[in-house]
């Protein structure tokens, strides 16, 4: 679903008619600012790890230090049982490397150990030249951040579309005087729609999550 895809389904949730609006109209911008608020609602759900939003993402390249910058595009370096940072070697060859904290890193002088350290991808030791994973590739396990919507072709990201599509209606007939008696219904129809998302996320992935969806207390709006 395009932002614009989604401007319109609210529109159509909220007043029951088929709207278009233009990107030049305030209520496509005020839309656009409650899909926003939510999207990054839906992001950061406290317990919630999105695997739509898991990957490996690129790190950088290995020289002599010990020490990389985690990319922009990464929100959450995972450290879920299981995931390791990869290194693959220009000549293929593949290193593993164990995430612990950074504590435990100064408990292993030696072996393939690594620690997020603000943000920052820490090994235990740099490597030398001659190591075969020089000039290799390192790779880390995380979650990707969700940018702001902008454009309106710019896609919607959340797993379930008319979850934010209700949260959205909702928001937006909140002080209407003659729809607002609809809010609590809209909220309801979206938690349910929350809940379905959470069951589906757990059923795709074999980490044990908890969590549910709370309305932060409505948004604010000229």
């Amino acid at each position: 679903m395009t932002l614009q895809e989604l401007i319109n389904a609210v529109m159509l949730k909220a007043t029951g008619k088929p709207t278009i609006l233009a990107s030049s109209n305030t209520k496509w911008e005020k839309i656009r600012g409650i899909a926003n608020y939510y999207q990054h609602a839906w992001a950061n759900e406290p317990g919630q790890h999105w695997g739509s939003l898991y990957d490996m993402m690129e790190v950088g390249t290995v020289t002599n230090s010990s020490m990389y910058e985690l990319p922009d595009t990464m929100a959450e370096l995972s450290t879920a049982k299981g995931d390791k940072v990869v290194i693959v070697g220009l000549d293929g060859t593949r290193g593993e490397f164990e995430l612990v904290s950074h504590d435990d890193l100064l408990s292993h002088p030696v072996g393939n150990y690594c620690a997020k350290i603000q943000n920052s991808l820490v090994f235990n030791t740099g490597f030398a030249e001659d190591d075969p994973l020089y000039g290799g590739t390192i790779w880390a396990p995380g979650y990707y951040a969700v940018n702001d919507l902008v454009e309106a072709t710019d896609k919607v990201v959340v797993d379930s579309p008319e979850w934010l599509v209700t949260m959205c209606a909702a928001e937006y007939i909140r002080n209407d005087i003659v729809k607002q008696n609809q809010y609590g219904n809209l909220v309801a129809e979206a938690n349910n729609l929350m809940t379905a998302m959470i069951k589906n996320n757990r059923g795709a992935q074999v980490r044990h999550i908890r969590g549910g969806f709370r309305n932060g207390g409505g948004l604010s709006y000229d």
